[in-house]
């Protein structure tokens, strides 16, 4: 009996996985994703830019900065909230990058 669940979960997650791929191997589910490529880094140029007007850059600071962007972006472009929270995720985890990024550019300004 277990060995009969065992293999109805594996062919559930392949049939996953397989409907996922046929997903994004349709004309619509590339479209999609190119699409949210594009929104991401339209994005993050964007923050890249408000970034400096923060006063002090803390992770706290830089998560409400992406979430304002999102929103804004999400509200004029009409973003499913699906897509939005994929966009809010991918942005917030550039933390690290996007700090070292605007820690080096105000110590070239100070200096």
């Amino acid at each position: 009996m277990g060995s009969l669940f065992k293999k109805g979960l594996i062919l559930g997650g392949l049939l996953a996985v397989g409907a996922a791929v046929g997903l994004m191997m349709t004309d619509e589910g590339q479209q999609l994703s190119e699409d949210v490529k594009k929104d991401l880094q339209t994005l993050a140029k964007k923050l890249k830019k408000r970034l400096h007007t923060l006063e002090d850059i803390t992770e706290e600071s830089f998560n409400e900065l992406v979430s304002t962007i999102v929103d804004e972006f999400a509200k004029q472009n009409e973003i499913a909230e699906d897509i939005k929270a994929t966009l809010t995720k991918s942005l917030k985890a550039m933390w690290s990058e996007m700090e070292a990024v605007a820690l080096a550019e105000k110590e070239e300004t100070a200096a």
